[in-house]
């Protein structure tokens, strides 16, 4: 017979956190609505190939198009705002549903809980993202025929890659703002949407921007000249992997700091 007044060891009650929680969003009207919104580039992929090949000379390459929808929609606002949802609602959504008391009075340190949502999380988002960026490739890629397909390939996997980095560190950021604040929703959006476009500006504010690092990391860039001043500086592939690997230790160990050690009252 278990002692139940032991500590269950960490990785199994994260496992079990993260199995309980897996199912909680996977099958959740926030998935859904997520589904929907990484969906609309493959909308916009489908209308390109369908319409725009047939009636007119694009502007832009289908390369092209997929490299600007990966920058200015994935990259820049859908994922960001996914993690948004996502992240900051691990423990709200427990305080909201009054069950984190359940959590909190089992047998399993409060390290464990949190490591397992986010692994939830990090499941969820990946499972909803990375599919739809690859159908947005392929629908893309091969409107025109195969030719130039497999030199392409090298590129859609360094993108998952950075997608996947996106996810994570943003994910890791509003986890800190979730177990933090109250309300971290506004927060969030207002570091989305007015602090991150400081990544456009010249010299080195940048830097204190998570987008400047995500973004150097993707090698093609839209080929429009007034596009791409955007731009600006790139930094090194080594010093944006170090930075961002850097934020998501800090930002989740801060996360999981502030959640083992406040007291949670809920409200009746």
């Amino acid at each position: 017979m278990r002692d139940t007044s032991r500590p269950v060891p960490f990785g199994r009650a994260a496992r079990g956190v993260f199995d309980l929680a897996l199912e909680g969003m996977v099958w959740s009207r926030r998935s859904v609505l997520m589904a929907v919104l990484v969906g609309l580039p493959v909308v916009i992929a489908i209308i390109y190939r369908v319409f725009l090949p047939a009636q007119l000379k694009p502007r832009l390459t289908p390369f092209e198009l997929y490299g600007g929808l990966v920058v200015f929609v994935y990259l820049r606002n859908l994922l960001p705002l996914v993690a948004l949802f996502y992240a900051t609602a691990l423990v709200a959504d427990e305080v909201e549903g009054k069950t984190l008391t359940y959590l909190l009075t089992r047998p399993i340190r409060r390290e464990a809980i949190l490591a397992g949502k986010f692994a939830a999380y990090v499941a969820t988002t990946l499972s909803l993202a990375l599919p739809a960026v690859v159908l947005t490739f392929f629908i893309l890629l091969t409107s025109r025929g195969r030719a130039g397909l497999g030199g392409a390939v090298p590129d859609l996997l360094r993108d998952l890659g950075v997608l996947a980095l996106a996810l994570l560190v943003y994910g890791a950021l509003f986890t800190l703002l979730g177990v933090l604040l109250k309300r971290p929703v506004i927060p969030g959006l207002f570091f989305l949407f007015v602090w991150e476009l400081v990544a456009n500006l010249p010299g080195y504010l940048p830097r204190l921007t998570l987008t400047a690092y995500l973004r150097s990391l993707v090698r093609h860039r839209p080929a429009e000249e007034g596009i791409s001043e955007i731009f600006g500086q790139v930094l090194p592939s080594a010093l944006c992997l170090e930075v961002l690997a850097a934020a998501v230790v800090v930002f989740l160990a801060a996360a999981a700091w502030i959640f083992s050690t406040r007291e949670y009252v809920m409200e009746q």
